[in-house]
């Protein structure tokens, strides 16, 4: 009697869509990649801006880059003393040095953040990518069209060049794992020592691999890792004790308010308090608009807890899952990051520094839908999925859109008017720069808010007030500058350095330029034989 055949079960696709869809993917996985980033690369363009973002961190990482390029080391080239630069680590501006050694124009600084992003996307495919599982594109995909990822791709932060390096580091573990050997373990080291030196965040790094290596029962290589990685971090940090201070993070890190230092510095209780103000704020706004970018643009802002509860709360609870299951480096990595940024200042709690970990969140998302819909719908779950994808990838595309369209229409004017875009503040402020610039000696010293944005336009060196009501200790801090600038674009002008320089007009200060909407003073310090032209 002749044996009958077993027929094979059917596989899921093949049942829903007549083709096998993961078959499919494996076999064109390259071409799927290469569409992806020619996605990313139009996109990216499209929304592209060529001014320099406003939050002062970009003008600073750039003078640092021209620091570099002169032979200054990292020292603060806007600041009349020139000092040692201790805040920032020198990896990013290292990075921008040979846009300063060319004496490039700005928007080339750009493009740094730009290749970062693109090889981000890489790095990620190659990091999470499984053979005949269709869904590992998904993540990638989504991180491509994210407008917040986007965005980041062309102002001068060092948030991709450090997201491309954690993405290297645990892709340079992973080959380690599976091949082994001193060469990769060394790779793994100097890419999370130079990821530490992008951002000092990267901490996280070292303690995430640690521990992961530490439960993998690795113990000599979680020794040789943490040791070798504090090795080389150690110079750093006797460079900066050398010039008297532990780095300048540490001592805002424990501020109760950045911006209002007189309020002295918080005790266990009050980062207690912090850890829960923030993480209220990262789980009810920055996380749900994070992963799910259209919430304001389809009017979901006052659903924001829905909106938590169908991406945040399954991307926690996957990650949950890994790490009690069978965790990954980066599971670490990911927890031990979001720690430290639930103790942060709350006045910088944003977006920005939660990049990092969207690659990661959007795959944990990914991976919890995919877990869910498939409980549901059982052996029809993946049309199901890829339409919840879709839905999710339809709120990337609606956010972005719209900013494409605002930055079109603000670069159409750009060549004619190269402060096209911004705010009227903003406007005001460069074009008092500007008029610095072109009407004060090259050896003027200046009293800004921004100090670093005020370098970047004016060229001439400045410093910032303190920010304390004592009127007298404010006056005798600017006493050694020539002129002073009343800016709009921050309300420490009003609490601080109004009321110190207001009644010492026409006695000790004189209105020189005075323009813009809302209008932004240069006061001139009053001394004999004048410079100004």
């Amino acid at each position: 009697m002749a044996r009958k055949k077993k027929i094979p079960a059917p596989n899921e696709t093949t049942a829903q869509g007549g083709f096998d869809l993961s078959e499919w993917a494996a076999k064109h996985s390259r071409w799927l990649l290469v569409s992806i980033l020619a996605l990313f690369i139009l996109i990216s363009l499209l929304m592209f801006d060529p001014k320099p973002f406003v939050g002062g961190d970009n003008a600073a990482y750039v003078s640092l880059s021209k620091s570099l390029a002169q032979g200054q080391g990292l020292s603060e080239i806007w600041t009349p003393e020139g000092k040692a630069h201790t805040q920032y680590p020198f990896g990013f501006p290292l990075l921008l040095t040979p846009a300063s050694l060319l004496k490039m124009p700005y928007a080339w600084y750009k493009l740094i953040p730009w290749l970062s992003g693109l090889l981000s996307l890489l790095a990620f495919w190659l990091l999470i990518k499984e053979d005949k599982k269709a869904l590992y594109i998904a993540p990638v995909w989504l991180l491509a069209i994210n407008p917040y990822f986007l965005e980041y791709t062309h102002w001068v932060l060092s948030e991709l060049p450090f997201t491309l390096f954690v993405l290297l580091t645990f892709l340079t573990l992973k080959k380690w794992e599976k091949r082994g050997g001193p060469l990769w373990l060394s790779g793994v080291i100097l890419s999370a020592v130079f990821a530490n030196y992008i951002r000092s965040a990267g901490i996280a790094l070292y303690l995430g691999i640690f521990i992961y290596l530490l439960f993998k029962r690795k113990f000599k290589t979680s020794a040789i890792f943490i040791i070798g990685c504090i090795a080389l971090t150690i110079p750093w940090s006797l460079r900066n004790s050398h010039y008297g201070t532990s780095g300048g993070y540490l001592e805002q890190f424990l501020m109760r308010d950045p911006y209002q230092p007189e309020l002295g510095l918080l005790g266990i209780g009050g980062l207690v308090q912090r850890f829960f103000a923030n993480l209220k704020i990262y789980s009810i706004n920055v996380l749900p608009r994070m992963m799910f970018p259209a919430a304001d643009d389809w009017g979901l802002s006052g659903g924001l807890v829905i909106i938590m509860l169908l991406t945040v709360i399954p991307a926690v609870i996957v990650l949950i899952a890994r790490i009690i299951k069978n965790p990954k480096g980066y599971d670490w990595f990911v927890i031990i990051y979001l720690g430290m940024s639930l103790l942060w200042p709350e006045a910088w709690s944003d977006i920005r520094f939660l990049l990092p970990l969207l690659p990661f969140l959007l795959f944990y998302l990914v991976q919890a839908y995919q877990y869910g819909v498939s409980l549901v719908f059982k052996r029809k779950a993946f049309w199901p999925a890829v339409m919840l994808l879709f839905l999710i990838a339809a709120a990337n595309v609606s956010a972005g859109w719209n900013r494409i369209g605002s930055n079109l229409e603000a670069n159409k004017d750009y060549p004619r008017d190269k402060y096209s875009g911004y705010d009227p503040a903003w406007r005001s402020f460069f074009a008092a720069a500007e008029w610095v610039k072109n009407n004060t000696p090259e050896s003027s010293i200046v009293v800004s808010r921004k100090p670093t944005l005020f370098y970047l336009g004016a060229e001439r060196k400045n410093f910032c007030y303190p920010f304390t009501t004592r009127q007298d200790s404010l006056l005798k801090a600017i006493e050694k500058a020539d002129f002073v600038m009343v800016e709009p674009v921050s309300g420490t002008g009003q609490r601080y350095l109004i009321p110190a320089v207001q009644p010492l007009l026409d006695k000790k200060y004189k209105i020189i330029y005075a323009n813009g909407n809302p209008p932004t003073y240069v006061l001139q310090k009053l001394k004999e034989n004048s410079d100004v032209k």
